[in-house]
């Protein structure tokens, strides 16, 4: 988190990826960091026995969805 905070502030475009166990402490930091509008990729965490095709789709979901938050800032 503490490195996000430094890029964005020094002007890169950010995104930090964390899984959904993490997902609201990295925003509840991000705001005690005095950056709440940092742009945070909250991704699912792997389940234990998905394999194959299923875990392929998330990663190219999340792959495009973090290109799309760094390219238009959502």
């Amino acid at each position: 988190m503490r490195d996000g905070v430094f890029l964005s502030r020094a002007g890169h475009p950010t995104v930090v990826v964390v899984n959904d166990s993490f997902g609201h402490a990295a925003k509840a930091q991000a705001k005690a960091l005095g950056l709440p509008e940092l742009r945070i990729y909250v991704y699912p965490q792997h389940k234990p026995g998905e394999l194959g095709d299923a875990e392929t789709a998330k990663g190219v979901k999340a792959a495009s969805d973090i290109l799309k938050m760094l390219e238009f800032g959502n």
